[in-house]
Formats: structure tokens, sequence, C-alpha cells
């Protein structure tokens, strides 16, 4: 079986996506799945005629692009939906047919929360038979023993580190003020940021910004390699998006044992029971209060970092992960209809 998994443009080498779809590439090339992984741009002709699958990751970004090759070999595609796609794309009048055309041909659409797909139905009915849930694996690469010296930080600050490329859904400004009031109140405290420059006009109020109180560190983007080393060195991990289907970066971070501290959004409130494995922050005072919080009480940081891990082995398995794609592939090919 050849699967050809096409990302949406412009992929950041260590972005969520690229993470994701090497998992699947690694985890089913032992059960005889050969899957070539391109990003929409650097598709070839041939790589749609020699691949038995599709799958898309993104309808809007990707998908609409691929569907016309689709319709006319008549091959099969497996979509994997985002936030974006339903709370964006599918309801503003320019976007809503072009992705409903895509979510429509699909034969499989994987949400990576049951809220998402449950948001998917309410708009289209009609998916439910070939929708499922499909949770995400954790597959880290081993920490290579980088301490904070080697990024450059401070062995006595208390670093709220977020890993996100600068691009307007991770909103990554949004922790900029709250974490300046607590910089105010807590002199140790730092804010690092870790990823790469993904909007031009973002990236040069971002930088500005960053690079004009000593409080604040851009790191760039950081290899996928040396991720775990980072979120190590961290007191907390972040994630400010907007929209959010399910974070890599969260799971990432909570199975390392690390706090987190993330926007009340869809995705992110699947994945966090406030105040019990994460804090969840709707509004700036929100952020301040928690942050306190975990600067004040270690013990507690302990406690929710602990549970943050259990939730992860025992809800994200790669295992599982593995035969759920395997078996939806499977089913594709033999045009079963219901999951």
């Amino acid at each position: 079986m050849k699967i050809l998994i096409v990302l949406p443009p412009d992929q950041p080498k260590s972005g969520g996506n690229i993470t994701y779809s090497n998992r699947i590439k690694r985890g089913l090339a032992r059960h005889g799945i050969q899957i070539l992984i391109k990003p929409l741009d650097k598709v070839e002709p041939q790589d749609y005629r020699d691949a038995d699958i599709v799958h898309a990751f993104n309808a809007f970004r990707t998908g609409r692009f691929v569907l016309p090759v689709l319709k006319e070999t008549g091959k099969p595609m497996v979509l994997t939906i985002t936030g974006t796609d339903i709370n964006e794309y599918m309801t503003k009048e320019e976007t809503r047919k072009e992705t409903y055309g895509v979510v429509q041909y699909a034969s499989r659409i994987i949400s990576l929360t049951e809220s998402s797909r449950q948001e998917l139905l309410n708009l289209v009915p009609d998916a439910k038979c070939k929708s499922l849930v499909i949770n995400l694996g954790v597959d880290l690469p081993k920490p290579r023993g980088k301490s904070r010296a080697d990024f450059g930080l401070d062995d006595n600050s208390f670093i709220f580190m977020l890993p996100a490329g600068i691009r307007p859904v991770k909103n990554p400004l949004s922790a900029y003020q709250p974490i300046s009031r607590l910089h105010k109140r807590f002199p140790n405290v730092r804010f690092v940021v870790a990823g790469p420059e993904m909007d031009p006009a973002l990236t040069a109020e971002f930088k500005n910004k960053m690079d004009a109180v000593d409080w604040a560190h851009y790191l760039g983007e950081v290899e996928h390699t040396d991720m775990p080393d980072l979120i190590l060195a961290s007191d907390v991990v972040l994630n400010t998006s907007r929209s959010e289907g399910l974070s890599h970066a969260l799971l990432e971070a909570m199975s390392l044992g690390k706090p987190v501290l993330a926007s009340k959004v869809p995705g992110n409130i699947d994945l966090i029971k406030d105040g019990q494995n994460g804090f969840l922050f709707a509004n700036e005072d929100e952020f301040v209060d928690k942050g306190s919080l975990y600067i004040e009480n270690a013990d507690l940081r302990e406690t929710i970092a602990a549970a943050g891990r259990q939730w992860v082995q025992e809800q994200y398995s790669v295992e599982r992960e593995m035969e759920t794609f395997r078996h939806v592939y499977e089913q594709v090919l033999c045009k079963e209809c219901c999951l």
C-alpha cells in the first residue's frame, strides 16, 4: 500500500504537521505501508499516480488543491481536518463552498478531538459515517543533555516557554503583557519563544517587542531533536493559540512532566482539565493569576505536571494511533462505507 501525505505549503521543519506525518510514516513502515510526505508545493504529478490513497492535512489549505486531481483519477482521499477548517473556512462565505467540497469527497475524515468531530457533524451531519477521532501519539526524540546555557538562558530564571511559529493563529504576543506584569512582581521571570518566522508583518512586530526588553528571548526555530532539552529547561510551557486542533507541543511538554498554561480554546480544552493536569486562561488576568500560582508553589507545579504526564501516557498511545491509521487506510482501499 502506498500513501501520499500532502501537507500545507511552507511547513516549518519542526512543526506539528511534520512531527505528526513522520510518526505515521515510521509507525506504519513495519506493516508494509509506504508513505511519501510532501508539502503541497513540492508534489509532482507522478506522486499522485503512484499513490493508492492521498491523505491531505487541512481541507482548505491543502485538500481543495488536491481534489481536482483525485476526482480526475478516481483515487480516494483521507482528510485530517483542522480547527481552522471548521471554525473559519467552513463558516466564511468566501471559503465555505470549496471546503465543503473537500469534506464531501473524502472517504474518511480524521479529527484530533471528539469536540472537533462534533463541531464538524453540526455543520455536515452526513459526515458521521466516515468521521472518526484518532488521538495523537507522543514519540519525542530522547533528550541530548543540553542545558539552559546551551540555549543562552540563565539558570536562575523562571522560564515561561512558548513553542510556536510566529503567525496570527498562534497569537504569540498575547503572552507578552501578562508576562510583563509577572516580571514586575517576580523579576526573575523570563519569556522564551521558540519557533519559525511564518508571517512577515507579525514577525516584525513580535521581534520589536521582544528586543525592547531584557526579560524576553526569541530563539528562532529550534531543531526538533533539541526540543526535549528546551522543554526540560523550562519551568512552564505555554500555548497561546486562538484556534487549536490538538497541540503537539503541549502533549510533548506534558509527556516530559512539565506544567502547562494554555489558552482556553477548543483543542486545549480537550487536553487540559483546568487545575488538574494543567491550567487554562481566558484573558490576561487569568494568565497572571495562574502564572503566579505556578511561580509561587513548587509543589503545585509538581502535582500538576505529574497528573499531566499520567494523562498523556494513558490517553495518547503511539501504538493505538498507528493501529487505527492502518485500519483506516485498509478500509478505504476496501471501499467499506462505515467505520
